[in-house]
């Protein structure tokens, strides 16, 4: 039967791309190769509060799927993967609260990103330790070569803009919620 409202990680993932989208459909002069995601929630934006709430509300839904991740959960690793879901969705929401040009939007936008990696890996491990094997596997190695790669992409080529950098980590948070959603929904 599985826990349905383990969904919420879908319902976020899939929000959070909404926001980027509407945010951008009314900054026209936003370019994908030139800018960060976060110049739509600054004051020189048009509605900068759409992008803003957005990640609010975004990180209330993560938070929302952290307790799905944490009920669900069979042992430490899962529920510390949890832990860490919840704190990404925390930091997520201070994205909105403290916009790009302000002083913290660095720091908060950063150990979003640190957050969910550290909660991808521990619920992949999680996985693991319950010996499911292909799915955890999967996860796992998401959250332990998404920086790496990262930073060799980075030091190769260079990453055109922030915008894009900042797109392939939300891929990779994305491609691991749709698998772990997938296992807790199975089961």
């Amino acid at each position: 039967m599985g826990n349905k409202s383990c969904i919420l990680g879908i319902i976020a993932a899939v929000f959070a791309w909404v926001v980027i989208g509407v945010s951008w459909s009314l900054n026209p002069w936003f370019d994908f190769f030139k800018h960060a995601f976060s110049d739509l929630g600054t004051h020189q934006a048009n509605m900068p509060w759409v992008y803003n709430y957005g990640l609010i509300a975004t990180g209330v839904l993560i938070i929302l799927y952290s307790i799905c991740t944490y009920r669900y959960a069979t042992n430490k690793m899962e529920a510390v993967g949890s832990g860490f879901l919840f704190i990404a969705g925390i930091f997520l929401a201070l994205i909105g609260v403290y916009p790009g040009g302000t002083r913290p939007h660095v720091f908060v936008s950063t150990w979003f990103f640190v957050q969910m990696d550290m909660a991808i890996i521990a619920m992949g491990l999680g996985l693991l330790m319950r010996a499911i094997w292909r799915v955890g596997l999967a996860i796992t190695l998401l959250g332990l070569l998404a920086f790496p790669v990262y930073v060799v992409v980075d030091y190769l080529v260079g990453w055109p803009s922030v915008a894009v950098g900042e797109a392939y980590g939300i891929i990779v948070i994305d491609i691991a919620v749709l698998l772990l959603v997938y296992e807790q929904i199975k089961h």
